[in-house]
């Protein structure tokens, strides 16, 4: 009995024991790295995603603030004479559009986003712009887990010669 404990502590001293240790941790470190490099790719797209979101959505708030600013401007002259500030609905629309595509040109390189208005309402002075973006994933579309891209929409007021109110 004496003797087996003796060779046991023999064995476990023997040269090339450590090898087969550190080559058993050396498959753990693979596995754990095959495992983790997907999700931290994942991970790095997904903030990237996020960064796309900002830009679109801060794109698509100063198109409103300029489109509404425009149509603003878009006075029913017989009215302003009087001291009226009234819009002129048509010519209000017609700027607002302009307005969104003088911006679309601006960021006509950033092919990723489009950006669209969707309504110009006019009511006397006060003219309400809702603009609306939409981009696709850098990683694509996964329709399996309902991510096929990210879409923002802002409102902007403005009334004649007063301003601009932003509504998030």
């Amino acid at each position: 009995m004496g003797g087996s404990h003796q060779e046991h502590l023999i064995h476990r001293a023997r040269p090339g024991t450590r090898a087969r240790d550190s080559e058993s941790e050396g498959g753990q470190v693979v596995v754990a790295f095959v495992i983790l490099i997907p999700i931290l790719i994942m991970a790095l797209f997904i903030s990237l995603d996020l960064g796309r979101y900002q830009v679109m959505r801060n794109q698509i708030r100063i198109t409103a603030d300029a489109a509404a600013s425009a149509a603003a401007g878009a006075l029913e002259l017989s009215e302003a004479t009087k001291g009226n500030f009234v819009l002129n609905e048509t010519w209000a629309q017609q700027r607002a559009t302009e307005a969104v595509a003088a911006m679309q040109g601006r960021i006509a390189e950033d092919n990723w986003m489009t950006i669209s208005l969707v309504s110009v309402q006019v009511s006397g002075a006060e003219v309400e712009v809702r603009v609306n973006g939409t981009a696709s994933t850098i990683f694509g579309s996964f329709p399996v887990l309902g991510i096929g891209g990210f879409n923002a929409s802002v409102r902007s007021k403005a009334r004649a010669a007063t301003g601009i109110e932003t509504e998030w």
